[in-house]
């Protein structure tokens, strides 16, 4: 299961060729362009019901240049709510009716699923080239799969390109698919408090609390895999505890600083279900520390090896000599700023991001169009799917954390109490 994972962060973090996330797609912009890409009604044109009838449209791509241009698109797929997509969420098929000989492969980004099609004398990272004032046209299968999370609602399907050389167009290029039953989404926050940070000197321990809370209809189709990962310097050694069925339990520790929490079982309810796991963070007693120093706390979750949410804190560390009395919850000084979603070209893996205000994370639903599933974070995170936000903070946390985030995943270890 760890090797999944890792597969998956690569994937999320190197933007590989088999699935590029939206960030990764050429800037197409409003002017005209060679190409024009329509994606045609959905016959029937109904609601859709999971696990129902698929639907079937016409993808069609025109050239009006004298020159033959190479054409790369994919099929962007967005669930209006918080679960992210399974593998089997959707029903995917694109076959060739006037067009080379064509594949599709099915895959997901920042939690969102994306379909590929290619020339099937190639891989996923092939392209068509369309002659000179002429149009290739495909035939695009669709379904909801009978495992399409019943906590997400309305689907949007947008036929993107990989390059800049196709006139985007939203009205041509995207198709809206009612579901029925019909939700009103609701959302899930995720909290790491306290907001504002803890501190602790070597040797001592530091109270935390994650907590989850859901609203609106339906449930998760999977579990939800947690991981804490502590952003620490170079002779920092961390431990952390929780509290279990009253018991203190020691986390597995699957990489230095890296550790794996209990998951959220399957069928954890939107409908009003909150957890709350109570953490204790301890910072070895002989962990090197010269002076007053943030680090950033991630709390990270993960369905079916892909992260979806990264809720932030932060922990002051403070040299030994200063200890004067027990910890206090809350640092004596807050943040100078906060952090971009957008990671540093000079960020490592050993730096240390400059801790935000807040560590509140809120995966809610959006509005139709491609914009739904949207997460905040105090300006840490922005809009998921066809925008920038998750998958730019994704890259910023493995950025920071030196892709450690590979090692969490479904490993069932079972911890010593204490």
């Amino acid at each position: 299961m760890s090797a999944r994972l890792a597969a998956a962060i690569l994937v999320a973090s190197l933007a590989g060729s088999a699935f590029l996330p939206a960030t990764a797609i050429a800037a197409e912009g409003t002017s005209t362009k060679p190409l024009t890409m329509t994606l045609g009604a959905p016959v029937p044109d109904s609601t859709v019901k999971r696990g129902g009838e698929t639907r079937t449209m016409t993808l069609t791509v025109t050239n009006s240049s004298d020159t033959a241009q190479d054409f790369q698109a994919a099929l962007n797929g967005e669930a209006d709510g918080p679960s992210p997509m399974l593998n089997d969420s959707v029903v995917f098929d694109v076959a060739a009716l006037d067009a080379p000989a064509t594949k599709s492969r099915v895959g997901r980004q920042d939690g969102q699923w994306q379909g590929l099609f290619f020339p099937a004398s190639g891989d996923a990272s092939g392209s068509f080239s369309v002659p000179a004032h002429e149009e290739f046209t495909w035939k695009v299968t669709f379904g909801l799969g009978a495992k399409y999370p019943t906590n997400d609602g309305d689907f949007t399907l947008t036929a993107q390109s990989l390059r800049s050389n196709v006139t985007a167009d939203p009205a041509r290029n995207t198709v809206v698919f009612k579901t029925d039953p019909a939700i009103k989404p609701g959302t899930i926050d995720v909290r790491l408090d306290p907001t504002a940070g803890v501190r602790l000197h070597p040797g001592e321990r530091a109270p935390m609390s994650l907590t989850t809370r859901t609203t609106g209809p339906g449930e998760f189709p999977d579990d939800i895999d947690r991981g804490l990962v502590v952003d620490a310097l170079p002779g920092m050694d961390f431990a952390l505890e929780a509290e279990i069925d009253g018991k203190t339990v020691q986390m597995l520790e699957s990489s230095p600083n890296h550790f794996e929490l209990p998951p959220l079982a399957k069928g954890f309810n939107t409908g009003g279900d909150t957890d709350s796991l109570k953490l204790f963070l301890s910072l070895d007693e002989d962990s090197e520390v010269e002076k007053e120093t943030w680090v950033r706390l991630h709390a990270l979750h993960f369905m079916e090896g892909e992260l979806f949410i990264d809720s932030l804190a932060d922990a002051k560390v403070l040299p030994a000599q200063a200890a004067t009395g027990s910890p206090s919850a809350t640092p004596s000084t807050q943040p100078s700023a906060t952090p971009s979603a957008t990671p540093s070209a000079s960020a490592s893996a050993g730096s240390t991001a400059t801790p935000a205000a807040s560590a509140s994370t809120t995966a809610a639903a959006g509005t139709s169009g491609g914009t739904s599933g949207s997460a905040t974070a105090s300006g840490s995170l922005a809009s998921t799917g066809s925008g920038a936000g998750l998958y730019a903070t994704v890259a910023g946390v493995l950025l920071a954390v030196g892709f450690g985030v590979a090692a969490l995943g479904k490993r069932r270890r079972r911890a010593t109490t204490v």
